[in-house]
């Protein structure tokens, strides 16, 4: 029986824990102490505090719409798109290989 890792699920933080997180840098309380205030890894508290100093916010950013993804992907150059098993013929050229096959059956 394959041995089974149990992740554990993680919960995105609130506005207000958030927003506590700030004031309790602000206040200067250290990134481990308001982790264990709050039961988060210190590392989230850094995460959240170093938004806050670079960008200004701490809310979540918002995800890219289908439009955006489709832009982005065009400015690339890809493009959904399947390419061809085989040349399309036109009724000329069909006709002229039905003609072929049909001199091979023939033996000429």
């Amino acid at each position: 029986m394959p041995l089974r890792r149990n992740r554990r699920q993680y919960e995105q933080l609130t506005d207000f824990d958030r927003g506590v997180i700030i004031g309790l840098r602000e206040a200067g309380w250290s990134n481990r102490r308001i982790g264990r205030h709050l039961g988060r890894s210190d590392m989230v508290v850094a995460r959240c505090w170093q938004q806050w100093i670079t960008e200004g916010r701490v809310y979540r950013r918002g995800g890219s719409s289908r439009e955006t993804i489709r832009r982005r992907l065009t400015e690339v150059g890809l493009r959904s798109r399947r390419p061809l098993k085989r040349l399309p013929l036109t009724p000329h050229h069909r006709q002229c290989r039905l003609d072929f096959a049909d001199l091979g059956q023939l033996g000429v």
